[in-house]
């Protein structure tokens, strides 16, 4: 590595099922953005409490002075739209700090046409 060269991190592209007790949720990048897609509301709530949950705690204990930060985009869709999405670089504003999904910043309008195609499907 040159003085000039900046340390970059680890690029990971990735295409898995993330298997869960009730649904299942599908990740995969594309270019330098994770995808998180959920067949509902309720995947992505059991996906909450997993994260919050025992496993989640004993992680996040762990990697306190970790240098393993998420540094990418970030894009949850649900039934195909997008909902929320994640930003380092960007705050995850007033709505998502209200409703308790920092750091994604909450998409509102999205958040109801998936809703809506849930209800008309």
């Amino acid at each position: 590595m040159t003085p000039t060269d900046e340390p970059r991190g680890l690029r990971v592209e990735a295409e898995l099922t993330v298997g869960l007790q009730e649904s299942s949720l599908r990740l995969h990048s594309e270019g330098d953005t994770l995808y998180v897609e959920a067949p509902d509301f309720d995947a992505l709530r059991e996906l909450r409490a997993a994260a919050t949950g025992e496993v989640g705690g004993w992680l996040r204990e762990r990697s306190r002075d970790s240098p393993l930060t998420i540094e990418t985009p970030v894009l949850v869709r649900v039934r195909g739209v997008p909902v929320a999405h994640y930003e380092p670089t960007r705050s995850a504003g007033w709505l998502a700090d209200r409703l308790g999904f920092g750091p994604f910043r909450v998409d509102l309008a999205g958040v109801l046409q998936a809703a809506g195609r849930g209800r008309w499907h």
